[in-house]
């Protein structure tokens, strides 16, 4: 079933403001110098948003709280490796002009496309359902 955008932002937002920042404050507090604190935060988040939903069969906390999980195109739990090209995949939305466009384009197809599915989900071969 097609997820509400508003719950797919909502969860993107859970996850990169609570777990990001979390992440980012608890090693600015441990002293790292800003540089590694903003690298190890970063290669933290994408660990969590791949082996997350990995070994938790397709739920990050975020969506687990807004009752949503990845699966596959024929809803089965996705491998790694696909969990490993969705978040590769979100690099295009950090390109300067492009990615702006490329996340309209990618809200433009959530809100159109019957199944609901991002830039990302499509590259990935992944969807977001409601449980």
């Amino acid at each position: 079933m097609k997820t509400k955008v508003i719950s797919r932002i909502g969860a993107l937002l859970f996850d990169n403001i609570v777990l990001y920042a979390l992440g980012l404050g608890a090693l600015i507090q441990l002293g790292y110098p800003a540089e590694r604190t903003l690298i190890l935060a970063s290669i933290g988040f994408v660990l969590y948003s791949v082996l997350t939903p990995t070994f938790c069969k397709g739920y990050q906390l975020g969506k687990y709280l807004l009752g949503m999980k990845i699966v596959t195109d024929t809803y089965d739990q996705p491998s790694v490796w696909r969990f490993i090209v969705r978040e590769l995949s979100k690099i295009m939305y950090t390109l300067p002009i492009i990615g702006i466009i490329l996340i309209l384009i990618s809200q433009f197809l959530m809100t159109r496309r019957e199944d609901g599915k991002t830039l990302h989900d499509l590259i990935a071969g992944t969807r977001v359902i409601r449980i």
